[in-house]
């Protein structure tokens, strides 16, 4: 669940961007399905939360 739009769905892949020297992460960004289809969307992985269902 994205905490700030509490849209829900499936997270699909996620991309990190490091740094070349020390492999320090930048950011990182998720890329979620809607559940039972729908437009895919992206969000900063720290705004991802588990859903119990």
């Amino acid at each position: 669940m994205d905490q700030i739009s509490e849209r829900t769905g499936h997270l699909v892949y996620v991309r990190e961007e490091r740094t070349k020297e020390k492999y320090k992460l930048i950011s990182s960004q998720a890329f979620m399905r809607p559940v039972g289809g729908g437009i895919e969307w992206d969000v900063p992985l720290d705004r991802i939360r588990p859903v119990n269902q």
